[in-house]
């Protein structure tokens, strides 16, 4: 009985927040900190939502001689988001100081350990998830980023989701770690997309990706093949050190003007593109 009442609890408490017009980034840190999952379908997320700021913390290094202090915290449960609007900045990273360029204050990141589903949603600030792990799922289908994108050293442990994206800003995905398949399928990048240095040790999907600016996949590993099936490069494309794997399709690829190969490899022999 009192299970009962528990998880009838829980489903009149998600059909309210569903039902609210918006709500703002504290209610939702306070949410996870109560250990309850976060679940908004067609909900505006007013002010920044940082996801180091919940209580569940452990200090991973300590702060010394020439070391930096840092914090891990812990997202415990699922989130979902569909159709949701974020005005503020969403934050799985940050560096203290008061310096633009240069911090030396201490640094916070957290994990998710549950699935994560940001679907059909709009990010009007900056998104930095800079080494996050998602140990779950973590998608992000139709997401419209009108800032930085920032999943630098990121890693992902099951496949992950980011086909029809748009990203304005800077897309930072140079060291990412993807655990399993990614689909970047039909994802618009209208600035700077950085994938530098990525491994994709099961399969990729960048088929009708459209760079308007430059797309830089240099020194990335494609161990299982890559779909680029109707890419298009408007700008720069560099794939100088790039290694490639079959099976691999570049079937309608427009490499645009300036494509760079130097020292490509596919299935370790040379590899020289089209430009």
């Amino acid at each position: 009985m009192r299970r009962t009442l528990s998880l009838l609890a829980f489903a009149l408490f998600t059909l309210t927040l569903s039902a609210q017009s918006s709500i703002s980034a504290e209610e939702i840190i306070a949410q996870l900190n109560d250990g309850v999952d976060v679940a908004l379908t067609g909900v505006t997320i007013r002010g920044d939502l940082d996801f180091t700021r919940l209580n569940d913390r452990e200090e991973t290094q300590k702060k010394g001689l020439g070391n930096q202090q840092q914090w891990k915290y812990h997202v415990r449960n699922a989130l979902s988001f569909v159709d949701c609007t974020f005005e503020g900045d969403v934050w799985g990273f940050r560096i203290e100081g008061d310096n633009r360029w240069v911090k030396t204050g201490p640094a916070h990141m957290a994990d998710f350990h549950k699935d994560v589903l940001f679907k059909d949603c709009k990010f009007e600030e900056d998104v930095n998830f800079k080494y996050s792990h998602f140990n779950e799922k973590a998608d992000f289908p139709n997401a419209v980023f009108e800032e930085y994108a920032g999943f630098k050293y990121t890693k992902f442990e099951e496949s992950a989701d980011f086909s029809n994206m748009q990203v304005d800003g800077d897309a930072n995905f140079k060291y990412t770690k993807f655990d399993e398949h990614v689909n970047m399928a039909n994802a618009v990048f209208k600035d700077y997309a950085d994938f530098k240095y990525t491994k994709f040790p099961r399969g990729a999907d960048f088929s009708s990706v459209v760079f308007e600016d430059d797309g830089v996949f240099k020194y990335a590993e494609f161990s299982r093949g890559v779909n680029m099936a109707n890419t298009s490069f408007r700008r720069d494309a560099d794939f100088k050190y790039t290694k490639f794997s079959d099976p691999s399709n570049f079937a309608g690829t427009d490499f645009g003007d300036n494509a760079d190969f130097r020292y490509t490899q596919l299935d370790g022999r040379d590899f020289k593109g089209r430009r």
